[in-house]
């Protein structure tokens, strides 16, 4: 047991510190896209034509940080918008299978080329998903619903510094934290108890791997970044790169709670082209990854291009991502405490709402910056776990609150 322990506390330490300089520059960036292109971006340019918008939504997905959860309430805000389901399916296939962050920890964990393949089968899937529902799902848009003006960004330098900090913290990494640790800890598992070559040995059937692997991943709610080195362990082990790339691109797209807001959204018709796209596109692209890697030889996996860092600035980025954690965690703790203060004011102080939709750090943020810019104080409480939201109360604008969240993809109950 104590054998098992070590081999289990040094495999997950090695991928912690694999991808750690990666992870951390990777969220940097993300961050900066998203004091470049904030959210009003995205509504702005995601029309009604429908190529075009196509095209654009899924150029604009690609890069996104957003995890599983945190794209549905975005991709549904688009939709009620106006921007068309071509647009609105393309949007919700691109943005969780790839991001900065998740680019740069594939570059860290697994190699240029499978990297540079990921974004490309992005591409590649959302955009068919969207060109078909187009297609098939012909006929008259709703009209878009008049919107709740919400500030997004001051306009100070020190206030977008801000901004960034918090966001890159806050919303993205603290959307990702328990997603990141648990696929870090099922990775070194994975280094321990499967033997070496057991996928090569009992699944070379690579058309086999794959299905199994878009089985598994499909109801499986993880995000791109989490996936990675799951992937990564099951690509030491023998699985096929293919195989690998399928599980990369199901897992992060395809979940329950994807699947219900595809339906709500944009309707069954929609949800078929969705799930069709992704299982049929990425076990193409899968195939094509094993053509390149066992018939032409391409050095698809593991390119070790960490090597070439100091140790000094990966443990700098271990250091890091380890301070990151030890934040998140220690604010949930705070929040915990002060949200039991908030229940002991006098409840006509205050007013609650109760919100579904919220699923992460990200939603959190977004609820929380929508209700301060309504109600103009900052003093605005969201409590993830029980989905709730606590304000000073005004009666005039109550109203425009519950707007405000709902175009913000969200339901407000009561």
């Amino acid at each position: 047991m104590i054998d098992f322990l070590i081999d289990f506390a040094r495999e997950t330490a090695f991928f912690f510190n694999e991808m750690a300089v990666y992870l951390v520059f990777g969220f940097l960036m993300a961050g900066i896209l998203h004091i470049i292109f904030p959210d009003s971006f995205i509504y702005r340019h995601l029309g009604r034509s429908s190529l075009s918008s196509v095209f654009k939504a899924t150029l604009a997905g690609i890069p996104l940080p957003l995890c599983s959860c945190g794209v549905i309430p975005v991709a549904a805000s688009i939709r009620n918008k106006g921007a068309s389901r071509g647009a609105s399916l393309a949007f919700l296939t691109a943005t969780p299978q790839i991001g900065t962050d998740s680019f740069m920890i594939t570059y860290s964990l697994i190699g240029w080329i499978f990297a540079a393949f990921r974004i490309a089968a992005a591409f590649i899937t959302a955009v068919v998903s969207g060109i078909l529902a187009n297609i098939f799902t012909p006929g008259r848009d709703e009209k878009p619903k008049p919107a709740v003006q919400v500030a997004e960004m001051e306009n100070s330098i020190q206030d977008r510094v801000r901004s960034l900090l918090r966001y890159v913290q806050i919303e993205l990494f603290g959307s990702i934290a328990n997603y990141l640790m648990i696929g870090i800890f099922a990775a070194g598992l994975i280094s321990v108890l499967v033997p070496d070559g057991f996928f090569e040995t009992y699944l070379n059937n690579h058309f086999l791997s794959m299905l199994i692997m878009l089985l598994a991943a499909t109801p499986m709610y993880i995000c791109a970044t989490a996936s990675t080195p799951i992937a990564a362990s099951l690509l030491l082990k023998g699985i096929s790169p293919g195989a690998a790339l399928v599980f990369l691109l199901a897992g992060p797209a395809t979940n329950a709670v994807t699947i219900s807001t595809v339906v709500k959204t944009m309707g069954k018709k929609a949800l078929v082209i969705y799930i069709g796209s992704i299982s049929v596109v990425s076990i193409g692209l899968g195939f094509l990854l094993n053509e390149l890697a066992f018939s032409y030889n391409v050095d698809v996996m593991m390119q070790h291009q960490h090597e070439l860092l100091p140790p000094w600035l990966e443990w700098l980025g271990s250091a890091l991502l380890l301070s990151m954690l030890l934040f998140h965690y220690g604010r949930k703790l705070y929040q915990k405490i002060k949200s039991k203060d908030i229940a002991e004011v006098p409840y006509m102080a205050l007013k609650q709402l109760d919100v579904k939709g919220m699923t992460c750090d990200h939603c959190a943020m977004t609820v929380k910056r929508t209700v301060s810019a309504i109600t103009g104080s900052d003093d605005v409480q969201v409590d993830l776990s029980n989905g709730r939201v606590t304000f000073d109360y005004d009666s005039d604008n109550l109203d425009e609150v519950k707007q405000a969240i709902v175009e913000k993809g969200y339901e407000v109950v009561g």
